[in-house]
């Protein structure tokens, strides 16, 4: 089996599509699988950097045919391999952490992922933010559900002059993104629907570590006025623009 195959057969085992992604750690079986992969190619690879013969080569760097001299030679390409390798693991891994946050993921969920803590994915990924500048976002299906014990008795896509205490809160938004965030936008089944511009001082904590913002004026802006944001690049995204609804969580912090 070849190294690329292995890598797909591991993967495959490691990752069920049922309709959404099925995560588990892998069996024994599977990281053999990945560990053979990884083994034969970088032998592969090492062979020609230790010039050694590519063409009848041995099998193994402890081959019983190879002189002292060779072994080393070829313990040191491998070695430069796997350092290529990792590297491009790294960079690899940069690459979804930027494309699973893009998509709405968490840190919580990235950790989850590696099997580490939130704070420490975020120190490990810190270089991997999308920008340096932050807007609210609520990405919501196109619904109503009812809440009795709430007192506005329902939350969604209610419409009307209710909507704007609706998008408000209450969202667990944590202290830097109040700090920082000029805008919120609203998504309704994955496409901007709403745009606030945020009143920085408009921050009121409605709950324990939840919280509603204010709208300047106390409503949504104008097509005007989310043109000239978007065209001055302060304003991520525009009505009609994609952006995905997460399961699990309306709000997210959307870097940019």
């Amino acid at each position: 089996m070849s190294c690329f195959l292995a890598i797909q057969k591991g993967a495959r085992h490691a990752c069920l599509m049922t309709g959404e992604m099925e995560r588990r750690l892998p069996s024994d079986m599977e990281l053999g699988y990945l560990r053979g992969a990884v083994q034969e190619l970088e032998w592969t690879s090492a062979l020609k950097l230790a010039g050694l013969d590519h063409h009848n080569p041995p099998f193994h760097p402890n081959d019983q045919d190879l002189s002292d001299d060779q072994r080393r030679a070829a313990r040191l390409a491998t070695l430069a391999v796997g350092e290529h390798l990792r590297r491009l693991v790294e960079e690899g891994m940069d690459g979804d952490v930027r494309s699973a946050l893009y998509y709405g993921a968490s840190f919580s969920e990235i950790g989850d992922a590696l099997g580490i803590s939130r704070q420490a994915a975020e120190q490990r990924f810190r270089h991997v933010r999308l920008g340096d500048r932050v807007a609210v976002v609520i990405s919501r299906r196109d619904r109503v559900r009812m809440y009795p014990e709430d007192p506005r008795g329902r939350v969604g896509e209610v419409g009307g002059k209710d909507q704007y205490d609706i998008d408000r809160g209450i969202w667990p938004i944590g202290q830097k993104v109040r700090a920082e965030a000029r805008y919120a936008i609203v998504a309704v089944d994955s496409a901007v629907r709403r745009v606030y511009e945020l009143d920085p001082n408009g921050w009121r904590e409605a709950e324990p570590n939840k919280w509603e913002f204010t709208a300047v004026g106390g409503h949504e802006m104008t097509p005007e006025q989310i043109e000239a944001a978007f065209a001055a690049g302060d304003l991520p995204m525009r009505p009609g623009d994609d952006c995905p609804t997460r399961a699990g969580g309306a709000y997210r912090p959307h870097w940019f």
